[in-house]
């Protein structure tokens, strides 16, 4: 166990007690931003999740910079980066609590504190510790903000224990607005037509964003791919194999090939038990561990059966369009589940609960049914362009049969680069360009 006088020696170096900090060259990630400030005035736990490299360090910077700048003492304020290389043979509740006896003991013994605490999954049995300090009876109290890079923090067991105690901001690699910020793109948004004139411009940044992803870290890269990679074997070493304790390595990492090649393609939990040579159990675990560790999510049909929600076709999207470029055997016909990868991203990004349409009788499908309580509110198709006459007869006819059967008088069809606007059945159909979407609506 560390000695007090080497932790606090730790804890100078990654706080701001006797520093000055400033994060204005960072991206301004304002949708997190304004999640996280209202969370600092509530008594709840504030977990920080999502997957590794989205940029989750960063905005607990930027979240301390920003408390600092409006007034909040710099010495109420504690910040534990987990990942330091200094604390890796000391991982244990006891560091925690020793950790937590060193501030007070030298900075801070009487105010209320706002702990921060990075990477917080690498203490085993940490939410125990934070319960007890959570209902400890003391006079000052403690706000906890804590991060981690895979969904154990959103667990089963974390919730029972911490049950009405937490709440939750799911960090994302970057937007497409974040994506332009990063880039010093500066756009005029008070009107389409001003974007407009800038749309082959926006095209290209956007088949950019599409083919090499939007994982902060790797934006510089000269060789992306490499380290997208890298960034797959190293979530799945350390999120799945040593999580889980999982023997055959490669078969999780031929799985997650499998997906990336095949993003917003259906499939069945007994196809991949045949493609892979393997027990129907063994699959799930799998697809269970890649979604636990934010590599995967899986899009389920929707109907108003939930025995027949869990028995159909399910499809896989990537969590970053660059990680499933990088990692997946593509060709050029996959452009298209790409773009709708990015889209379906984009929902989950705006926290949208979302469904894909397929009809029982004629068998077409809607990519998107946006769901808000117990009502379908939007029906949202996605395809490189209606130029093709096949195409947008498909597309239509999809988007028509989801709109009528969950009576809804709009629909939205996302393309390229095409802005129209439709009747067709009696619904109002939008066609508007994605990266427009993305902007704007």
């Amino acid at each position: 166990m560390l000695e007090k006088n080497r932790i606090f020696e730790i804890l100078r170096d990654q706080n701001y007690w006797f520093k000055d900090v400033s994060h204005e060259d960072y991206v301004d990630r304002a949708h997190y931003m304004g999640k996280m400030k209202e969370l600092l005035h509530s008594r709840s736990i504030t977990i920080v999740t999502g997957p590794r490299r989205a940029g989750k360090t960063v905005l607990l910077k930027q979240v301390i910079s920003r408390m600092m700048s409006e007034g909040v003492d710099r010495e109420q304020i504690l910040y534990l980066n987990l990942e330091d290389y200094r604390l890796y043979s000391h991982h244990s509740l006891k560091l925690l609590s020793a950790v937590l006896e060193t501030y007070k003991e030298n900075i801070n013994p009487k105010k209320n504190i706002y702990f921060f605490i990075d990477e917080i999954q690498n203490i085993e049995g940490f939410e125990h510790f934070l319960r007890t300090e959570y209902d400890r009876d003391g006079k000052e109290k403690i706000k906890f903000i804590i991060t981690g890079s895979n969904s154990k923090l959103l667990s089963k067991e974390l919730g029972t224990l911490l049950t009405g105690r937490t709440s939750t901001v799911t960090v994302y690699p970057f937007s497409f607005g974040e994506y332009l910020q990063y880039h010093d793109v500066k756009l005029d948004m008070s009107s389409y037509f001003t974007l407009e004139q800038r749309k082959n411009e926006m095209k290209q940044l956007f088949n950019k964003y599409v083919a090499f992803g939007s994982i902060p870290e790797f934006l510089d890269e000269t060789k992306p791919y490499d380290r997208l990679n890298e960034y797959l074997e190293n979530i799945i070493f350390k999120d799945i194999v040593v999580r889980f304790n999982i023997r055959n390595t490669r078969l999780v990492k031929e799985l997650a090939i499998f997906l990336a090649t095949n993003t917003a393609k259906t499939y069945s939990i007994n196809q991949l038990s045949k493609t892979f040579k393997c027990s129907v159990n063994t699959i799930q675990e799998y697809l269970f561990n890649l979604e636990q560790a934010y590599l995967f999510f899986y899009l389920k049909q929707y109907s108003y059966s939930y025995k027949e929600q869990v028995t159909t076709q399910s499809k896989a999207y990537c969590i970053d369009t660059g990680l499933a470029s990088a990692t997946g055997f593509q060709f050029s016909k996959n452009n298209g589940r790409l773009i709708e990868n990015s889209v379906f991203i984009e929902l989950k990004r705006r926290g949208h609960d979302i469904y894909y349409h397929k009809s029982a009788k004629t068998g077409v499908e809607c990519d998107f049914l946006v769901k808000e309580g117990m009502h379908v509110t939007n029906a949202i198709q996605v395809t490189e362009s209606l130029v093709n006459q096949d195409t947008r007869k498909r597309e239509i006819n999809g988007l028509l049969n989801a709109a009528q059967q969950y009576g809804l008088e709009d629909g939205l069809i996302l393309t390229d680069n095409e802005h129209d606007d439709l009747m067709q059945g009696g619904i109002n159909i939008q066609v508007r360009p994605i990266w427009f979407w993305m902007l704007c609506m």
